[in-house]
This record gives structure tokens, sequence and C-alpha cells, in this order.
């Protein structure tokens, strides 16, 4: 499955460059600060996404894309229910769905309130078809029992070996209550000394609550263990490109 590194930057590396550009030029540009947020979110870079909003926030107060953007970041540092505020209070200024709908849907995830994380992954959907949206509603509907749609769902990723897809495979697969399935696909897809991390975390899915569930799989926390347990978290598409991971 393994693929050469791409030197190539990926879509959401671009914008993050082309934003950073347009900063340096005007450092007040709140627009830049917005794409620049987004961006930064799409790789992973939640720390320098939250920087950016502090300072659109102090350009900006009350911006509602600004203060969705806070409420998508405090939903991927593992505090859903502040996240969710932030997005209510968003909605209120105006904001609408905006561009962090599918962070909003992960924070309902979070809370295990899954029907109004589907509602909002399927928004985001119809807004902009993202694989890694695809990843998560598919694991949401598995956490709700609903295994046969969310893996009809993530079929077509799995089929081209999308790597990151084959890990939410797993975590659905245990879910089902089938982690030795789970561990089989890790100890395909994961260098050997990850899957023996996240391998025996597998036999504990199915007795973690929906939220618990939720946050193991999205974010690698496992809190069924005294003060939880981090582990690698899904990857973004883009930085499974960067390290060789299979499209």
């Amino acid at each position: 499955m393994a693929q050469a590194v791409r030197s190539v930057p990926g879509t959401s590396e671009r914008a993050l460059e082309d934003a950073r550009a347009r900063l340096m030029r005007n450092p007040g540009d709140v627009a830049a600060l917005r794409d620049a947020i987004q961006a930064a979110m799409r790789v992973g870079m939640v720390d320098m996404a939250a920087s950016y909003a502090l300072r659109a926030q102090q350009l900006s107060p009350g911006d509602p894309i600004v203060t969705a953007a806070r409420g998508a970041i405090e939903v991927h540092r593992g505090r859903p229910r502040e996240g969710l505020l932030l997005f209510g209070e968003a909605d209120k200024a105006g904001a609408g769905e905006g561009p962090f709908v599918a962070d909003r849907a992960l924070g309902y995830d979070l809370i295990g309130d899954q029907p109004s994380a589907q509602y909002y992954y399927g928004l985001a959907r119809r807004q902009s078809p993202d694989d890694e949206i695809s990843r998560r509603y598919a694991l949401s509907l598995a956490i709700i029992g609903d295994f046969a749609t969310g893996d009809a769902m993530l079929r077509p990723l799995l089929n081209v070996q999308d790597r990151a897809a084959w890990r939410t495979h797993a975590f659905m697969l245990a879910i089902d209550g089938r982690p030795a399935e789970a561990r089989a696909v890790l100890d395909r897809i994961l260098p050997p000394d990850l899957a023996a991390q996240i391998g025996p975390y597998m036999d504990t899915i199915p007795r973690l609550s929906r939220a618990q569930q939720a946050a193991a799989a999205n974010l690698g926390l496992f809190p069924a263990f005294p003060g939880g347990v981090q582990i690698s978290p899904a990857p973004r598409t883009d930085q499974m490109q960067r390290s060789g991971g299979s499209r």
C-alpha cells in the first residue's frame, strides 16, 4: 500500500501558504486570517489555527465565521461542549452553515448525539464533498449500530486503498464487536510498532459509550483508561499523502 512520499504540497497546504503570503502583505486582512484558520485546520495544525483565530477575533470582534472557527478548534482540542456553544453563538451572529459545519458534526459525535452529528455531516457533504467527512460519517453510522450503511459509504475509499479509511474501518469493526478483525486490519495498514500500540485498545471499544467511541476513533483518546490515553489520531487526507499513504 505504500507509495513514494509526495513532494508537491496538497491543496490545503497551498491554501495555507497563500493565506500566509496575504497576511505578510497585510497583517490586518481578516479574510486572509479566516482562510488561514480553515487551511491550518485542514492540515491538522490546530494550534496554528488557534493563533490565527485569536488575531482575527481581536481585529473583528464578534465575526461569526471566526466564532465558528473557534468552535471548531475547541472540538478538535477535545472540548466539544465548549465548541458547540461557540457554534451556537456563531448562529446567532448570522454565520449560516459556513466552512466549519463538518467540525460541528464532529462536536455532536463527541458528546454522543449521533443523529445531530449525521445531520451536519449530511450538510457538509452537500456543501463540499470531502473524503474525511465520508470517513467520519461512516464511523458515526457504525456507532449507532448501522455498520452496513457506514461500510457502504466507506467502500469507495477502501477500494482505492485510502489508508485513513482502512483505519476508520478498523474502528468500525471494533465498534461492531469484531475486535480481532479490527486488529488484523491495523496489522496490514500500520507500521508494526503503531499497530502494536493501538491493537490492544480494539478489545475495549465495544464497552465504551458512544461519545467515547467517537473520541477514540476521531481524536485517538481513550477515556476508559485512567487519565485518558491519547494515541495516534486519524490523519487528514493531506497528511496521509505527505507520509506516503495510498489514495
